[in-house]
């Protein structure tokens, strides 16, 4: 054989070798063997009420979050996630962080998770010094407050490589009734009275169309398969107007107290909360990180609101979350991550001027993340 068949033979049994080699590990990871194909996971917190004992009284009563995480895992379970929910009581402090460090565990490089909150915001005092304002943002959790901080650490404890997707249908902060840290501490009474119209100003979205939302199909639908709903619906008076039996209910003060409210913590119960617990939330701020260490894992947020504003409850669900599943139309929806908080926002505008969702990343989201179709697993 002729020295460059020789050779010809020798390269093609190299390709051959390497390719044998490829075709044997492919699907799986270098060290242990195991397939690396990506999973999907989902975490979906709605809270239509807290727990008074830790609240200071307050329920904090809405109407559309558990429908909201209750949607919000159907997406996921549709797009093949493996999907758990947390509603009202179940969303505990302590389950949500459980839960968070459990997926932490089990997400590996590549893996999504999806994670949904629908309830109130809050505020508490910054006790790590990483807020210019001198105030930490907080999810109003069944049992006590989740500082912002904590849910920052429980993202750096997910490995490099994960992909973190959030939805936030809640009010992020009271930036719009102007808190400082003093006014958690001892204002004066005159401080209190002042703050606390402020945010009662704001507790109603004045510039929804409360009428185009009761009359619509979704809360009819909502009005014929909740009872709470619909009891509550029940006790506003007629239209004077048209009080017969047909007449809707929508005299604008008192619909707008019953039925239509901005999911924020208002001020005197923010104080209050923070007054009964305030050991409790100097422990927790003081053990969370610091908001800018290094989280490994890539986290998109898409939040239902701009910091200094307030999202809207419909009673059948958070506007936010009801033009997402507009936008994201039973998975027809092809775009990226950046168009789809686009078309919510259009969406979200037209109902509600004052509500603008937004959207950024923290630690190492890539553009090719950014620029994936949500719930994109593989």
């Amino acid at each position: 054989m002729s020295r460059i068949a020789k050779n010809s033979v020798r390269i093609i049994g190299a390709v051959l070798g390497v390719a044998a080699l490829v075709l044997l590990f492919s699907g799986c990871d270098d060290e242990d063997g195991e397939e690396k194909v990506a999973q999907g996971y989902a975490l979906a917190i709605g809270l239509n009420s807290v727990n008074p004992a830790h609240y200071g009284g307050w329920s904090g009563q809405l109407y559309g979050c558990e429908p909201d995480a209750k949607d919000m895992r159907k997406i996921a379970a549709d797009q093949g996630f493996t999907s758990t929910t947390l509603l009202t009581a179940q969303a505990s402090r302590q389950a949500v962080l459980d839960k968070l460090a459990d997926l932490a565990e089990t997400l590996k490089s590549g893996d999504l998770l999806v994670v949904s909150y629908s309830g109130h915001g809050g505020q508490v005092p910054d006790f790590n010094g990483d807020e210019a304002d001198g105030l930490d943002e907080t999810w109003c959790l069944y049992d006590g407050q989740l500082i912002d901080d904590e849910v920052y650490g429980a993202w750096m404890k997910f490995k490099e490589g994960v992909r973190i997707l959030v939805f936030c249908d809640s009010c992020h902060s009271g930036t719009a009734i102007k808190a400082k840290k003093s006014d958690f501490e001892n204002p004066s009474p005159e401080r209190r009275a002042e703050l606390q119209k402020r945010s009662l100003d704001l507790r109603v979205p004045t510039r929804l169309d409360r009428r185009a939302i009761i009359d619509s199909q979704a809360f009819r639908k909502a009005l014929e398969q909740r009872d709470d709903l619909r009891t509550r619906f029940e006790r506003l008076p007629r239209s004077p107007d048209a009080p017969d039996e047909t007449a809707p209910r929508v005299p604008a003060p008192v619909e707008a107290e019953e039925l239509f409210l901005c999911r924020a913590m208002p001020y005197d119960m923010m104080w209050g909360t923070y007054q009964q617990n305030k050991a409790q939330y100097k422990d927790w701020g003081e053990a969370a990180p610091k908001e800018g260490d290094d989280v490994m894992a890539a986290v998109i947020l898409i939040a239902g609101c701009e910091d200094p504003q307030f999202s809207a409850d419909l009673g059948h669900h958070g506007l936010f979350t009801w033009e997402l599943l507009q936008v994201w139309d039973n998975g027809n929806f092809m775009g990226d991550h950046e168009k789809f908080r686009d078309e919510i926002k259009n969406l979200v505008v037209q109902e509600n001027p004052d509500q603008e969702p937004f959207f950024f990343t923290v630690g190492h989201a890539t553009a090719a993340f950014v620029q994936q179709r949500p719930y994109t697993i593989q």
